[in-house]
């Protein structure tokens, strides 16, 4: 099933920065629950744009519990087609196609409830991690920290809203701005501070991509499980005009009847379409695996490869480390051979290591398994013994 779009009203347009405006969008009753969200959602739109229909996805910065209306923050580009485009035309009772919400970037439920956040945005990454940090002031007991790295103060978005939170959460909520223009470029040293010395911590990550990169390897070397660190990384897809063409073709490649794909926490085994993606195919089956803008730029459909190889017809939502580890996008993804294929597309969030995450989940489901069994085989001998 291909993801659900809807014609929603701009019911308000503020002005955050001189770069950037949030907009709200009113959703008609007869869709709230199709538009029903979880705090680090996103939103996928088509837009007009000279002729061609482009697509972008924006994280929603409101809060669910806190029955915000939907909002969404677009800091201006230079030489953004669709940045400027919503700024410059886009006005309080005009309509955006916007898809149902969708992504990864959330709380983990199975958390612990006294596990300290923390919470670290650049730039307009602030968005979805605003919106994660309402609703864990509101759901959960969790103390909080925020980094929030801009260039100049005047660049900070949603400010007073996050001075408003810090006051009202004083035992909780420790917000840590930094300015590149006061205080030079984020360091190590910076972030290696943040991460407590006497509990393990779980860390959200969005910004510009070096911002990522600096702080994945810091909380790597300063030895942080990746399983605690979730990330969520967007890129503005090759608009039609731009979009280069690869010299592979994909319907010649040797291919498996089918493939096995880990969905739902049970391996289902789905047939193989010529030169159809394997969402495609696993949709075709009638499964419906995470995914969103189905053009290789949101992430929401990475898999982790288990058993051979597939050939990705883009993969810009990925950094060159996800790749290494064998993280696939179904919506971009054809077998690379003939040989046996395993995917799992179980993995809950933008982890760094979702993979990992689901892949121990079920080799310990396995060994509890082999466990259980061998007691119970174990304790029928020395009942025979016995008697």
């Amino acid at each position: 099933m291909s993801v659900e779009f809807h014609e929603l009203e701009v019911s308000a347009v503020i002005r955050e920065t001189a770069e950037c405006r949030s907009f709200e969008l009113r959703v008609p009753p007869h869709l709230a629950g199709a538009y029903r969200y979880k705090a680090g959602h996103h939103l996928t739109f088509k837009l007009p744009w000279e002729g061609l229909e482009l697509t972008r996805c924006y994280s929603l910065s409101s809060c669910p519990e806190a029955g915000e209306a939907l909002k969404i923050a677009v800091k201006r580009v230079e030489g953004g087609r669709i940045s400027n485009w919503l700024h410059d035309h886009v006005k309080a009772g005009d309509t955006l196609l916007a898809s149902v919400p969708e992504g990864r970037f959330v709380l983990d439920p199975d958390t612990r409830a006294s596990t300290p956040l923390v919470l670290l945005a650049g730039g307009s990454g602030i968005t979805p991690i605003i919106s994660i940090l309402k609703s864990a002031l509101l759901t959960t007991k969790r103390p909080v920290t925020v980094l929030y790295a801009n260039q100049t103060r005047a660049s900070v978005i949603y400010g007073d809203e996050l001075r408003s939170l810090a006051d009202r959460h004083p035992d909780r909520l420790a917000l840590h701005h930094h300015i590149d223009a006061e205080s030079g470029l984020l360091s190590a040293a910076a972030v290696r501070a943040l991460v407590p010395s006497n509990d393990i911590a779980e860390f959200y990550i969005c910004g510009p991509e070096p911002f990522m990169e600096l702080i994945e390897r810091t909380l790597t070397d300063a030895g942080v499980h990746e399983e605690l660190i979730y990330i969520e990384r967007f890129v503005s897809p090759a608009d039609p005009d731009r979009a280069s063409r690869s010299d592979v073709d994909f319907e010649s490649l040797d291919a498996p009847e089918s493939f096995s794909l880990w969905l739902g926490g049970r391996s289902r085994t789905v047939p193989y379409l010529k030169g159809k993606t394997l969402l495609e195919c696993a949709q075709a089956a009638g499964l419906s695996p995470a995914h969103s803008c189905e053009s290789g730029f949101c992430g929401s459909c990475m898999s982790a490869v288990k058993t051979g190889a597939v050939h990705m017809r883009t993969h810009d939502a990925l950094s060159a480390r996800d790749v290494e580890r064998g993280v696939a996008l179904l919506c971009q993804s054809v077998p690379a051979s003939a040989a046996p294929l395993e995917l799992d597309a179980d993995s809950t969030s933008f982890r760094a290591a979702s993979a990992v995450k689901s892949s121990y989940s079920k080799t310990w489901s396995r060994l509890a398994a082999a466990t259980m069994f061998a007691l119970m085989l174990a304790g029928t001998l020395v009942l025979r013994l016995v008697h």
